[in-house]
């Protein structure tokens, strides 16, 4: 006798229902005022805004414990982000209509200036939708994603990124030749030099002894095994090897090793991935897909939407790579060596100097090779207003390091023009005045949109190591709609041919394996959204496969029912005993399958994981359907019921 269980049916419904949320199209009427536009993570921090008399909105952030990692100037450039966007979809815009402020007692200002932005201070706060209404405890149950469609659904830009090893093996042989005098120097041993061994990947370092400790062999090998520890200490080298040994000093051999280069290049790829994303987050690029390649070292990126000139597409291809070097002195006198684009540059230069071009005029400048301060130390970037109210320049902010570094360049060459290099071309060349202890100045006659996009940039960060485009390859959209028709058409003839085959083989028990069957194409569909994975084409795969394997287990059930009425058993009993008995086959063919799918997600690449995560979602949804949902169905309809015959 069927037993009714209040709670199986519950969970039933319930994972209907949230699938089918999950899957309803959402308007941003309705989803901006549940959600909010500010990262919920800092909506479950910070207090409201507060209106002034001044038409001001304030936020008061002294007393707000912040998210774990999240600092005051990293929360007030996410709130600055989030009004940029929504104030603009108002008609509103930064420096014209409102300006961002901030403060030592850590308040956070939008000021607003323009009288269009003064109109109505209150209608405006209420309509960026800053706070969503759905209380917090509700926002892990109900659904925050929607169903996404991958890159060769939507259309967009696929990119293989690779990593120059011999540009990159080049580039650090370089640092670490600036590096390690000073190191060594830091730590009271006296390095000359270091310089590059012509054709080798090596370095040799010359240690100069000091008059003091040569003629005390025990002071002077201390000191020199002081040197060789601190030599072994340099990242990605072999341990140094002696060349010659003089009284007054001793050079040693610095190796690149194989196992070093290996090392460098899987820590060069982390840091470009993570530079990646953080240039992802700071654009706002829309579901985007960076991974590396199994095994080698390339980075895939996929960019749905986007177009062979897009924004999303130049901050990839961006290197970022900031730079600081002194312009030299004209030797015809004059206090800068340059030219314009119509001159030729000089053909005999001497010892490292080197000759860049600006990047918008394409004049030359011969500056001095050495890098003095690097991005590296930039803390912050922001466009601002210069030296008149309408030119637009970036300024940078470094970390301590950094303006100790800068402070000390300026002050040794006042007078002299400092040129600022991204990606090797000259940004600008200004002339060193006084010494600067914090803040540096980029000036190119930007507008603000560039030079908000050079702030992005810079803070993001720039690529470690040389990047190169190895493959680009565009996605058009009607390529993406033809596969989606293609694999709905697919979906629906699969799902006809099942459906006439269960109702004529099975008669009304198939239409109940059909109403399962639909049920577990909406629990799949629901899950990927969910956790906001993206239907891609070998996803459609894995979900027409999903069909198949799904009315599989409930054949299984069927012929098994159909043994237990053929020994004349009741209709209820025979169907109970019919899914005890198919239950450990049912079990063990899906577990097979959904260990190959686990297989396949972990070692394959973008589009096999894509079908690996749809196929293990369905495997999971096809069980619970066809062992849970068809036998509530038979017990709701017939299980206290008096019914001889059973329509199977």
């Amino acid at each position: 006798m069927y037993r009714f269980n209040i709670w199986r049916i519950v969970l039933i419904l319930g994972i209907l229902l949230l699938s089918v949320l999950y899957l309803i199209p959402t308007l941003d009427k309705l989803y901006l005022p549940l959600y909010g536009n500010i990262p919920r993570v800092l909506q479950e921090k910070l207090p409201q805004f507060e209106i002034t008399e001044d038409n001001t909105f304030r936020l008061d952030l002294s007393s707000v414990d912040l998210p774990e990692g999240t600092n005051f100037q990293e929360a007030t450039e996410e709130l600055q982000d989030v009004f940029n966007v929504q104030l603009n979809k108002l008609g509103l815009e930064e420096t014209t209509d409102y300006l961002f402020d901030t403060t030592e007692d850590k308040e956070f200002f939008v000021n607003l200036i323009s009288d269009k932005a003064k109109e109505n201070p209150a209608g405006t706060l209420e309509n960026l939708h800053l706070y969503g209404s759905l209380p917090m405890s509700l926002r892990s149950i109900l659904p925050e994603n929607r169903l996404k469609l991958g890159l060769d659904l939507k259309g967009g830009v696929h990119l293989v990124l690779e990593i120059n090893l011999e540009e990159s093996k080049k580039a650090l042989l370089k640092e670490n030749a600036f590096s390690i005098p000073e190191s060594l120097r830091a730590e009271q041993v006296l390095c000359r030099q270091a310089e590059q061994v012509p054709n080798e990947d090596a370095l040799i370092v010359l240690i100069e002894i000091p008059s003091r400790l040569r003629s005390d062999e025990e002071e002077k090998k201390k000191y020199l095994d002081k040197a060789v520890e601190l030599l072994n200490d340099v990242n990605f080298f072999d341990n140094p090897e002696v060349l010659a040994e003089k009284t007054t000093q001793t050079s040693y051999r610095l190796r690149l090793s194989d196992r070093g280069m290996k090392e460098y290049s899987d820590q060069a790829i982390e840091q470009v991935l993570i530079v990646l994303r953080n240039r992802v987050d700071a654009f706002g690029v829309s579901e985007p897909s960076i991974r590396q390649e199994a095994n080698r070292p390339r980075i895939i990126v996929e960019l749905p939407g986007a177009k062979d000139s897009s924004k999303p597409l130049r901050i990839v291809q961006t290197m970022g790579r900031l730079e600081f070097k002194i312009v030299k002195k004209s030797p015809a006198g004059g206090s800068r060596w340059s030219g314009s684009a119509d001159t030729a540059p000089p053909d005999d230069l001497p010892e490292n100097s080197e000759i860049r071009y600006h990047h918008e005029t394409g004049d030359w400048y011969v500056l001095e090779s050495p890098v003095l301060l690097s991005g590296h130390h930039i803390t912050k970037a922001r466009p601002s207003s210069g030296r008149t109210s309408f030119e637009i320049v970036v300024l940078i902010d470094f970390d301590g390091e950094g303006a100790r570094k800068f402070a000390q360049i300026t002050g040794n060459h006042i007078g002299e023009h400092l040129a600022i290099l991204l990606d090797d071309r000259v940004q600008s060349a200004p002339v060193i005045n006084s010494q600067i202890f914090n803040t540096a100045m980029i000036e190119g006659n930007f507008s603000f949109e560039e030079a908000n996009y050079l702030s992005n940039i810079l803070k993001a960060g720039a690529f470690p190591v040389g990047v190169q485009v190895g493959e680009e390859r565009a996605v058009g959209p009607t390529l993406g709609k033809n596969s989606i028709d293609n694999g709905v058409k697919a979906a629906i003839i699969g799902l006809a041919g099942v459906l006439v085959f269960m109702v004529i083989y099975y008669r009304l028990s198939g239409l109940i394996a059909i109403v399962a069957l639909v049920f577990n194409m909406i629990i799949i569909l629901g899950a990927l959204a969910g956790f906001g994975a993206a239907l891609t084409l070998p996803g459609i795969a894995g979900l027409v496969l999903t069909i198949g394997m799904s009315v599989d287990a409930n054949v299984l059930i069927f012929e098994r029912i159909r043994e237990e009425l053929r020994t004349g058993k009741p209709v209820w009993q025979a169907i109970t005993s019919g899914y005890q008995r198919a239950f450990v086959t049912i079990l063990d063919a899906n577990l097979t399958t959904f260990f190959t799918a686990l297989v396949l997600y972990q070692f394959g690449t973008g589009p096999i994981k894509g079908f690996a995560v749809t196929l293990g979602i369905g495997i999971l949804a096809s069980m619970f359907t066809a062992i849970v949902v068809t036998r509530e169905i038979y017990g709701l309809t017939i299980g206290n019921r008096d019914v001889q015959k059973l329509s199977i």
